[in-house]
């Protein structure tokens, strides 16, 4: 061997390992791009697979009813659904992506107040749910959305921006808006008809009164005017009558001069009549008899004042002639009678000018109230016996007097009656109203009283009252009325 021979060897040995690794590293060379194409194919098809799970999602988001949109923590858009997409005139979802809401066709107010939403949801970490917000859409149309926004978190719990849907309820809220509309439409409809009802209630109820009242002042009229003929009859006949007996009388005595023994059947007469007491009573028969007759004369008057009917404008008209004419029609039930003594009436007239107002009106005031008085003392008495009445005796105060500023004609009517409850002085002005039993009330006399006072006098009623010691109404009438 040679001494090339060796390093020749080792040359060829060197030559076949590099050749085993040469091939060696093929054979990696072509595993690692088998495993990079295999790789590349696992890629494109989770591509594709993601690409078309996106694809589905929005899809999904496109096809739901709903306007659906994600932003970052800076109010940036990230991605949307196609109905969000329209509304925000960008075509496409994908062209929502990196703007924000300056840059959307809502009102200046609307975009700060959708960021104002946005940065409490997010610093809360807190769902909005139903929020009512407007929105002017890419059309130029004014829409009401029903909005809602959910806080968005990274894999750590972050809060990385928000998640929101909204519900177009434009129609909706336009019915609301009509149906709001027509419910106050049909709430002024409905306080208009209850007006004009009360207006025909209170027509009718003064129609009613006033036929009653006309009724009952034509009966007094007429019975005053029946009264009046024989009152004047006997008044034009009593001076003539005194003066005759007064001649006769003259006469007798010019006999009893000449024929001072007139026999034993004249005397007789005389004694039997007893002439003496005759010439001395029958003047004062003459007398009582002129006082009655002025006493008729008296009730007529007050009958006529209490009946006298009003005309259209006020007139002046002495309260106190009212007040004493109603009271004399109601005289009959003051009067003491099987069950109870009579009623005491005390009457307190400060001497005021006349008032002008309508009487007749005022004189059915008068009625209602001394009638209710006088029912309430009824009332009272009920289970009592006469002593224990006249131990404690029924009374009616009636009083007129003039306010300290002179501008107001009080009038004042207490009775010591059964008296009224809370709950009874707050209804009793009420229409159709009453205590009393079937028949014996019509539930009106208060509601005109408070009518003819109030409405038609401009004055007021106070009315003070403790159950089981009595009642008192107080009329306030202004001097003026305008």
């Amino acid at each position: 061997m040679t001494q090339l021979d060796e390093p020749m060897c080792s040359l060829h040995k060197t030559i076949a390992d590099l050749e085993q690794a040469l091939t060696q590293s093929q054979i990696e060379i072509q595993a690692l791009k088998q495993a990079h194409k295999q790789e590349s194919i696992d890629r494109e098809r989770v591509e594709a697979e993601l690409k078309a799970s996106q694809q589905l999602l929005q899809l999904v988001m496109d096809t739901l009813p709903e306007a659906i949109f994600w932003k970052d923590r800076n109010s940036v858009y990230l991605g949307c659904n196609q109905n969000f997409a329209e509304d925000a005139g960008v075509g496409s979802p994908q062209n929502i992506v990196g703007k924000t809401d300056f840059e959307m066709p809502w009102k200046k107010e609307e975009t700060e107040f959708y960021r104002e939403c946005d940065r409490r949801v997010m610093l809360s970490d807190k769902a909005e749910l139903g929020i009512i917000e407007s929105q002017l859409n890419s059309e130029g149309k004014q829409t009401w959305l029903e909005t809602n926004k959910v806080p968005l978190h990274n894999p750590d719990g972050k809060v990385i921006g928000i998640l929101g849907t909204y519900q177009d309820i434009t129609q909706r809220k336009q019915a609301d808006i009509a149906l709001q509309e027509l419910n106050q439409t049909l709430e002024l409809q409905t306080l208009e008809l209850k007006s004009a009802l009360d207006q025909l209630q209170q027509s009718q109820l003064q129609l009613i009164q006033r036929e009653k009242m006309s009724a009952l002042g034509n009966l007094v009229a007429g019975v005053a005017h029946e009264i009046n003929n024989p009152v004047g009859f006997l008044m034009g006949n009593l001076q003539p009558a005194q003066e005759y007996i007064r001649d006769l009388f003259e006469l007798i005595d010019l006999y009893q001069k000449i024929l001072p023994n007139p026999g034993k059947e004249i005397e007789e007469i005389i004694e039997a009549i007893d002439l003496e007491y005759l010439r001395e009573d029958l003047p004062k028969l003459f007398c009582s008899m002129g006082e009655g007759i002025n006493r008729i004369a008296s009730i007529s008057t007050s009958l006529r004042t209490f009946s006298r009917a009003d005309a259209e404008s006020r007139v002046p008209f002495h309260l106190h002639e009212g007040l004493d004419s109603t009271l004399l029609i109601l005289k009959h039930r003051l009067k003491v009678n099987e069950h109870r003594p009579g009623i005491k009436i005390t009457t307190n007239y400060q001497q005021i000018a006349p008032v002008r107002c309508f009487p007749g009106q005022l004189n059915q005031v008068f009625m209602n109230l001394l009638a209710n008085a006088i029912d309430a003392i009824d009332e009272s008495n009920q289970g009592k016996s006469f002593s224990e009445i006249q131990a404690q005796p029924n009374r009616i105060n009636v009083s007129i007097n003039l306010s300290t500023c002179q501008q107001w004609v009080v009038i004042g009517i207490r009775d010591n009656g059964v008296g009224m409850t809370e709950q009874t002085k707050q209804k009793m002005f009420d229409n159709l109203f009453t205590t009393k039993g079937v028949g014996k009330g019509t539930g009106l006399g208060l509601a005109i009283v408070r009518q003819i006072i109030v409405d038609k006098h401009c004055g007021t009623i106070e009315v003070n009252s403790t159950l089981g010691q009595g009642t008192e109404f107080i009329l306030k009438i202004p001097v003026e009325i305008v």
